[in-house]
């Protein structure tokens, strides 16, 4: 993981450049403050992909137990359930590119 290197918004302004070539090879990301307080953060996007990975991995997480809690609730097994998402995709695909 990259260094967090802390800069002021006037400073990315002025030195854009150099800043997306010190985080595009992965020499550090930035925490951007305006007046003192961090508002924006600018990162590489190996660093982005990671996190974005970890992102979709909380949401089903999150979302497997409540997924299951309906389905028990609806008295569907899992084998069903599959099923239903199966027979929902084949519609989508259809709606969508034929």
């Amino acid at each position: 993981m990259s260094m967090k290197n802390i800069v002021g918004a006037t400073e990315v302004r002025n030195h854009l450049g150099k800043f997306l070539n010190r985080v595009y090879r992965g020499e550090e990301h930035l925490v951007v403050e305006k007046g003192g307080i961090p508002v924006a953060a600018l990162i590489g996007m190996r660093e982005y992909e990671k996190f974005q990975q970890w992102l979709a991995a909380q949401v089903i997480h999150e979302l497997g137990p409540k997924l299951n809690a309906v389905a028990q609730r609806q008295g569907l097994t899992e084998e069903k359930l599959l099923e239903l998402m199966e027979e929902d995709r084949d519609t989508i695909y259809q709606q969508e590119f034929q």
